[in-house]
This record gives C-alpha cells, structure tokens and sequence, in this order.
C-alpha cells in the first residue's frame, strides 16, 4: 500500500515513557506570526505579552535549527472571525502550545530518502508557512537531513506501526515518531 501524502504538521501522540499525550498545554501568545495547528514554534525575544505581562511569547520556527518550545494544539477563540481556521498573530488572543520536554511526535517525511535505520539519528523540519484554508500546518520532517549530527533540531524514534503507513526503505510520505533534540527547555539552552 503506498502512503498518502497528508502534510499536518507534528501531532503529539505520546510522551517518552508511553504514557500517551492528553492535551495538556500552556498558554502562550504570538504577536508576530500567524501560527496553524501542529506548527513547531520557538521563543519570541520580546518576551510577554503587552500588558499583563503574564504569558511568553512564541513565533512559528522559520529556520530549520531553531531552538523548540513546543507545538501548538490549539487557541483561544477570535470573536470577529470564530471560523478562522488558524490562528491569526496576535497579542489579546492566546495560543495552546503543548511544550513538554519529552513529548513524542508524529510527523510525515517530505521525500522518500529515510529508511527504517535512520531510527535513533537526528533530523530538521521544513518550515513552510501553514495552510490559510484549512488551518493545517505544511511543517514536514526534512528528509535530506537525517545524519548523526547532535544539532539538528528532532531525534528519529521509528516509523508510525499502522496499515496506512508502508514504513519501508525510500517509500515516500512516511509517517515517524520524533521527539525534541533541541528544546528551549533542556540544560544548557541560552536564554532568549
């Protein structure tokens, strides 16, 4: 069976012990960047929201080895446009970020270059900006970068086990399982 490509981002499904992922979340705002479900985001330099000065601030990732916060999951509702499928920056509107350090993701592959070895290495995401009609995010597992490198951004822990997934060698749209190897939440991350 050949995989379907169903680009929509990092979907957190369990976490490293196996205890599975039951929507937990912090608040956080993004002034900057409109941000779509499953995006991968990183730490926004102007701190906290204006204002209240409560929650940080978090931007979609636009490069591939930016330091992760978490993903998003979800947002607080826009009165004047409840059918946004995304969520538009903003400083009054708080976006759910799943930020667990060792949360465990599902992502798809943007090529058919990886292979079931690859499991245990590191890999980068694409950052294409997300989807405006459907609200899901175009963030994939960048495939070309596979190596042993300690930098790149997610650690590789398998291929999906699922009948919709033919994890076999360079088969394309793959689904995989991957964690966070550089999160702003680990020891010796600079702070922003």
């Amino acid at each position: 069976m050949s995989n379907t490509d169903r680009t929509n981002g990092f979907r957190p499904v369990k976490h490293m012990n196996g205890s599975p992922y039951n929507g937990q979340f912090n608040k956080y705002y993004s002034p900057n960047d409109n941000l779509f479900m499953h995006d991968l985001v990183e730490a926004e330099t102007t701190g906290v929201r204006s204002g209240d000065g409560i929650y940080s601030c978090v931007d979609r990732i636009d490069a591939a080895g930016d330091v992760i916060v978490g993903v998003v999951v979800g947002w607080e509702p826009d009165p004047t446009n409840l059918g946004r499928p995304y969520h538009l920056a903003s400083s009054t509107y708080a976006v759910y970020i799943a930020d667990a350090r060792d949360l465990v993701m599902e992502a798809q592959s943007d090529d058919a270059t990886m292979v079931l070895g690859d499991a245990g290495i590191n890999i980068s995401p694409t950052v294409t900006a997300g989807n405006t009609t459907t609200g899901a995010s175009n963030m994939e597992l960048d495939g070309d970068t596979a190596a042993t490198t300690n930098t790149l951004t997610l650690r590789i822990i398998g291929a999906v086990d699922r009948p919709d997934n033919d994890a076999t060698d360079s088969t394309s749209w793959t689904r995989w399982l991957v964690t966070i190897n550089s999160s702003a939440w680990a020891n010796l991350i600079a702070g922003v």
